[in-house]
Order: structure tokens, then sequence, then C-alpha cells
């Protein structure tokens, strides 16, 4: 089942409470910054049996035995600790499904349970969930107009997302859409040119939306160039949303949008906050009609339990009935990272390139010993660090910094050490991506749960490829047209 409803509060409750046990219980991994492996000393908390076994396993063989959500490596001869296989075994099932959706007959069948009777005259099937939703009609004519400056990634996600959009307006009869967090405005493009719906798009940052303006223009110019009529341009709008804020309507009216009654609301990637305000303005706002947004940059939401306007937690079941939470900074960031092609990585030729976790690791234990104060520092990035020597990497990701890494401590027998153990590194930063669909799918759930206290029936769906677009998982609330559900 890829499609999870939040209608049941007990069934999401009871959910999210064995999520909270099983990352309680390994709060040591979530916690563990891959780049404080050396200084930590990360290896020795594992169990003595996993840290044995991983000593024995090829990093091809952690990929497809371990971390590849598809199962276990036929050619591997090592018998796993049972522990290790409980780890992974729990971690799998306690996570939502990440594989994308192929049609669109989930959110038909979604809106059909909301009592909307013209939802089944919708329809829309993605054959291979990678690829483009090819469009028709004047927006198959815009198809080269709108892949300018879009790269394949970007194109599956306005592919997918529009398409669910416009499919949500059509049958709510809702054809205002506010983008928040629009950007240089590809979503908003391809919703209102594509498929004629109103759009709104609020950006806090001026040069995005004067960038969106101008790509509007080229866009128009292409329509003329085709001879393709009554088109829809949006409107954008430099505007920063307050967590605070809890009528967008209203707002809206009050700068200079009075004809908006009733609008929808997207976000594509919404960063920390941003969803859970996008969230709480759904909720209480009856202007808003439907909400489709994915989030990302789970690190960057307020925790402050005693804030009402938190990103995390959301739902009073969670603030009140589950404490202490697991929920760290760095638990929040491992939730960001690609599970599924981290594991294709390991499991081809790529895998001299993840030496570079290793580099970083060993040169942040002289980091501290030289200049403590730069913990965790942000340093320079440095390409193609795996084809050079760690004097090298070294030397250049501390270019601009006022350091001076002497030639003994670079080159010392400790640091060889360190550098022989790299694979260590990155089986132990494996481990932990093991857990990140669990993290993200506590936050999703928390979200979905929130909705259901105040009355509103919502839904989380994997809607783009999670090899393309890692962030995919869409939150869909409609509010019905009588009555909550």
């Amino acid at each position: 089942m890829v499609l999870t409803l939040g209608s049941d509060c007990h069934a999401l409750q009871h959910q999210i409470k064995n999520c909270h046990i099983f990352l309680n219980s390994y709060k040591w991994l979530t916690d563990s910054f891959v780049l404080d492996f050396f200084s930590e000393n990360h290896w020795a908390k594992l169990p003595s049996s996993w840290a044995h076994t991983l000593d024995l396993l090829s990093l091809e063989e952690m990929g497809k035995s371990i971390l590849s959500p598809d199962g276990l490596c036929s050619t591997s001869k090592l018998v796993l600790p049972l522990s290790l296989l409980a780890f992974k075994a729990a971690a799998k099932s306690l996570a939502l499904e990440r594989t994308a959706i192929t049609s669109l007959e989930q959110i038909i069948s979604y809106l059909s349970e909301l009592g909307f009777k013209n939802a089944t005259q919708q329809s829309g099937v993605w054959v291979n969930p990678s690829s483009e939703c090819k469009p028709t009609g004047a927006l198959g004519s815009l198809t080269q107009v709108f892949h300018r400056q879009v790269k394949p990634k970007k194109q599956h996600e306005l592919y997918r997302m529009g398409q669910c959009c416009a499919t949500i307006s059509e049958v709510t009869k809702c054809k205002t859409v506010v983008d928040v967090g629009a950007g240089v405005g590809h979503l908003s493009r391809f919703l209102s040119y594509g498929y004629g719906l109103d759009l709104l798009c609020l950006e806090c940052v001026e040069t995005f939306g004067s960038a969106a303006v101008k790509l509007d223009g080229k866009l128009e110019e292409a329509c003329v160039k085709l001879g393709i009529a009554n088109i829809t341009t949006p409107k954008h709008i430099t505007l920063t949303l307050n967590p605070n804020t809890s009528n967008l309507v209203e707002l809206l009216n009050s700068h200079g949008f009075s004809q908006i009654s009733a609008c929808g609301l997207v976000g594509l990637h919404t960063c920390g906050d941003l969803g859970p305000t996008l969230i709480r303005n759904f909720a209480v706002d009856p202007g808003i009609k439907f909400i489709l947004a994915i989030g990302c940059c789970y690190m960057k939401m307020s925790l402050d339990r005693t804030s009402p306007v938190r990103g995390y937690p959301m739902s009073n079941f969670v603030l009140n009935q589950l404490k202490p939470s697991f929920v760290s900074y760095e638990a929040l960031e491992v939730a960001c990272h690609a599970l599924e092609s981290y594991s294709d990585r390991l499991s081809d030729f790529e895998s001299n390139k993840l030496k570079v976790h290793c580099y970083r690791a060993t040169l942040e234990t002289l980091l501290l010993q030289l200049e403590p104060p730069l913990k965790r520092a942000g340093l320079r990035g440095v390409k193609n660090a795996h084809l050079m020597p760690f004097e090298e990497y070294a030397r250049k990701a501390v270019d601009k910094m006022d350091v001076v890494l002497d030639e003994g401590d670079l080159s010392s027998q400790y640091i060889q050490s360190c550098l022989e153990q790299w694979q260590r590194v990155v089986i132990f930063y494996s481990l932990r991506l093991m857990v990140a669909p669990v993290i993200e799918t506590i936050v999703q759930l928390d979200r979905l749960l929130y909705l259901a206290e105040q009355g509103w029936c919502g839904c989380l769906l994997p809607l783009f490829d999670c090899r393309l677009s890692p962030r995919n998982f869409a939150l869909l609330c409609v509010k019905p047209e009588s009555n909550h559900c």
C-alpha cells in the first residue's frame, strides 16, 4: 500500500509510537555525525558482532546485503548477526513505502472517498515511474520551452506534481493555486501556461521573483510563435510567510489580491518550517481548499516544544505523549540523504569516490587538535578528492581558513591508520542511512496526524522516483465539499 490515509488517528499514533521506540533505541547511531568517526570513536559503538561481520564485508556486499531495501545478496557467504538482520527488517517495516506511484488512481480514489463524484472521470497513467509524463495539446507544444534551464530531475518533478495538482484543481473546481516558495517559477509556469490555472507565486527572495518574470516573458514569446492564445500568466509577489500567519487568503487580500476567495496550496520541496507553516494555514483557513506539499531540509525545522509554531512535532499526540523525543539536528539531517542512490554507488564502480567521507573525518581530528573552535566547521568542497593524496585534499579543504597544516601531522602514523579505515567509515555511514527513511516517516506521519487532529483527512504518497528525487513524499489534503471526514 503506497498511499497512507490520515483518517484513523489511533492507527497513526500506533505507527508513530513504534517508530519512536525504534529510533530511541538507535539514538547512538542517528546522532553520530560521520565526520566525528575518529574523534568520537564511532566504530566502538557498534555491537561487537556487527563490527566483526561488517569488517569482513566488501562495500558491494554492504550495498546489496544490508543497505539495499531489495533484500540480501545471494553471493555473500557470510552469516549476518541476527541482531543486525532484525535491525534491517525493523527499519524496512517501519518506513513508509518509497516506490513511486505509477498512476493517478490512488489520488482519484482518495478524492472519491471525500465525496467528489466527478473524481472518477479523471485518469492518468505513468508507465515508468521515472519517465516523463508526456503532455499533450498546447502543453505538448511547449515541452521544449518548459525544459529550458530545467534539469531532468526537475522535469520529472514538474510533470508529476503538475498533473496531480491539475487533477485536484479540476475535481475540486478550485482553479486558483498559490505556489509558496516558488523560486524562479518552473512549477508555476507549468501549471499556468500548461493547464490554464490561475497561479500566484510567493517567494521571499526578490531576485528569484525577477528571474521568474523574465522566464515568463520568454515562454509567452514562444506561445506567440506557436500561435497559442488565451494563455494565463502567473502573478508574482515577494513575501515572507511568517510561521505565525494563520489566514493566508486574508494576507493575500491585503497585498492587493482581493479577488481571491478560495485557493489551493502547492509547495515543491518546502524547506524547514515552511512546510509546517503551509499545513497550519490549510488547517485553519477556510479559504484554502487543498494542499499538495513536499518537504525537505528537515534539520532546519524549529524543535522548541514550547513554541506553538514549531516545525516538529506538530501533532498533540507526539508533543504530549512521546517524551523524550529521538529528534535532533543530526537525525533530521540524515533523513535528507539518499538511501537508494547511495546503495547503488556501493554496488558499482563509484565506491572509491566515497573515500571523501574518511578524508573529512580524518581532517576533523587534525582540526580539533590544532584549532578546537573549528569543530564541525564548514570546509571548502574539493572536486575529485578521491583521486588525490590526503595531504593535497586537506590543504585544499582549508585553503581559505587561517589554518597551517604541518607536513609531519598530515603524514603521521595515526593519520595513516585512519586513512586505512575508509571502508569502515563508509559502512558506518551506510548504517545511518538505513534509519533515514524511518526518521522521515515519523516526521511525515506527525504532519498527517496533526491534520487528523484538526478534523481533516489527508494522505501521503510517494510521488517521485526516489532515485531521481529522494524527498518524494507528497502530503495531500483536500477539504470535502461539506463536513469534515
